[in-house]
């Protein structure tokens, strides 16, 4: 705040106050050791972009991601018949914001319009044949395996996965269906899980 009246060196000892943009220390070991450690650290080859984020969306996709998840926790009645994973109990859920589960249908339902990753985890049990297995977008087939189901070797789990598009209000399940009068069902641990990719 006043006209110097001499011109001085720094010394090894002296510091610059926070105040006066300084870190008011002499060394950076009296820092702690997060800025001592961060000093070792190359981080020329690293690029930090900033997403737009706005109202819990990044990119437009809310965050966290929308998803739904249901498991069995008790067996299907056996049929021969088609059937929804699920569709002769009340299996567990949890869903986030954005994911509906619809327990009369026994299916998803997304809220918004997105691409949606469905995993299903099945595990069979009954009859000697091939099953249908489906993951399916409002009543279509989206992915079809058939796995081979005998009581010999059962229970055995079956996995599926399928990535596609819904519209907002669409809904996502899994099927089951013998392909011969022999009955099958979907058994205790059984899980179906949905997420919206983007």
């Amino acid at each position: 705040s006043t006209t110097p009246s001499s011109l001085a060196e720094f010394t090894s000892s002296d510091t610059v106050p926070e105040l006066n943009g300084g870190t008011g220390v002499s060394s950076l070991s009296l820092f702690g050791g997060t800025v001592s450690s961060i000093s070792a650290v190359d981080l020329s080859a690293v690029t930090i972009s900033s997403p737009s984020i706005t109202g819990g969306t990044i990119n437009g996709m809310p965050y966290p991601a929308p998803f739904g998840y249901m498991q069995l926790d008790s067996d299907d009645v056996a049929s021969v018949d088609e059937k929804n994973l699920g569709y002769s109990n009340t299996p567990t859920t949890i869903v986030s914001d954005g994911i509906t589960w619809d327990d009369t249908n026994k299916y998803f339902v997304a809220a918004e319009a997105g691409t949606y990753e469905v995993l299903g985890v099945v595990i069979l049990e009954g009859g000697s044949t091939l099953v249908n297995l489906s993951i399916q977008k409002n009543g279509s087939d989206v992915l079809v395996g058939q796995p081979r189901v005998h009581s010999t070797v059962d229970p055995l789990e079956h996995t599926m996965r399928a990535v596609f598009t819904m519209t907002a209000g669409q809904n996502a399940n899994m099927t089951y269906d013998a392909t011969a009068s022999n009955s099958v069902k979907a058994i205790t641990g059984s899980t179906m899980t949905i997420k919206r990719l983007k």
